[in-house]
């Protein structure tokens, strides 16, 4: 069990190394620790699957994380993105009718 915490922990930190550097800066060292706590009871909970659980809250807090931030850093808002995509989306749907 040991061994697996150790393991999920080095790929978190890997994991977020995909954030910006501010925010790693600010937030990553209580990021780390966070998620050794909620790793530390999904198995003591769940055993291995609890572990994949987290691991798609994980995913899923990544994905929308990255996504909020480098588009702030580029200056894209998320209200700006969303109907840009939804624009887009519309277009397309016209154009295979």
């Amino acid at each position: 069990m040991r061994a697996t915490m150790g393991l999920s922990g080095r790929v978190y930190s890997a994991i977020l190394l995909l954030y910006p550097r501010t925010l790693r800066r600010e937030f990553g060292q209580e990021m780390v620790e966070v998620f050794s706590e909620q790793l530390r009871d999904a198995r003591q909970i769940d055993g291995w699957l609890g572990e994949m659980k987290l691991w798609g809250c994980v995913a899923g807090e990544t994905v929308r994380t990255l996504a909020t931030a480098h588009m702030q850093i580029v200056g894209v808002s998320v209200a700006s993105a969303l109907i840009a995509f939804g624009l887009m989306s519309t277009f397309l749907w016209s154009m295979a009718r």
